[in-house]
């Protein structure tokens, strides 16, 4: 069976997927932190992707453990699109490099500009450049749907990969906390994609297996999670034309 497999933070990959799958005949959609599917995956004839947003130009850890786990069946074409705020390439090189380690060639790859929101190191782009960054991917998600649909072989990649992103996992959520201005929603903690938020007497928790995916922070309607001192007075992004529920999916 075809399938896209999505991984998302704050929206874009998301959106990437559906626009992909709504072009290819509606390919069915799973979200990779609701885990791996208990059957295998493809076969011959069939097409299965993979959409995630680059992290410094490598695999976000959730994508490499979910590749590592899945079947997939011989004769499958498999493609990759992934977003991206800076370096991306490198990302399409570690997906590959993780596929052959299972004997699965990367039939097709590229990556789509999408606007950056890492709001831990920067701040994100604002509303006025939204519109115009995803209007311009919409136009190159179409080109990649019809060169996959025809079967295109072609990977554009090169190595590219910081190393180092989830050293000190322990610790790297320790610096998140919530303002006065929490209501309580749990918002964050449905959205966590690895059950790293718990409700703890109304104030989210976080029990340090963080994913740095920033959707806590993203999508807090209330604007109440920070970061220390680094996302103070910072933007929140989102992507506009996801919502919540669609995020929260099935996981």
């Amino acid at each position: 069976m075809s399938t896209i497999f999505w991984f998302s933070g704050t929206g874009n990959s998301l959106y990437a997927a559906k626009r992909l799958a709504a072009a290819l005949s509606d390919m069915p959609l799973h979200p990779m932190a609701a885990g791996v599917p208990p059957v295998p995956v493809g076969g011959e004839g069939e097409k299965v992707g993979f959409i995630f947003p680059s992290y410094y130009g490598n695999l976000p850890r959730i994508v490499r453990s979910f590749v590592e786990k899945l079947e997939v069946l011989p004769g499958t074409y498999l493609f990759a699109v992934v977003t991206k705020g800076g370096v991306g390439h490198g990302s399409v090189a570690a997906l590959r490099s993780a596929l052959l380690q299972k004997g699965l060639p990367l039939d097709y790859g590229r990556v789509i500009h999408t606007p950056p929101n890492y709001v831990l190191s920067y701040n994100p782009a604002d509303a006025s450049k939204k519109e115009t960054a995803l209007d311009k991917a919409d136009q190159k998600l179409s080109r990649f749907a019809t060169e996959i649909a025809a079967g295109a072989r072609s990977v554009k990649a090169f190595k590219f990969t910081a190393n180092n992103l989830y050293k000190n996992i322990e610790s790297l959520d320790e610096p998140f906390y919530t303002e006065d201005s929490c209501v309580g929603c749990g918002q964050c903690e449905r959205i966590c994609p690895v059950d790293n938020i718990k409700m703890e007497e109304g104030r989210p928790g976080w029990q340090h297996h963080c994913e740095h995916c920033v959707a806590c922070i993203s999508w807090c309607p209330m604007g109440a999670i920070q970061y220390g001192e680094r996302t103070k007075g910072r933007r929140r992004y989102r992507n506009p034309r996801v919502g919540v529920e669609e995020m929260v999916g099935d996981l």
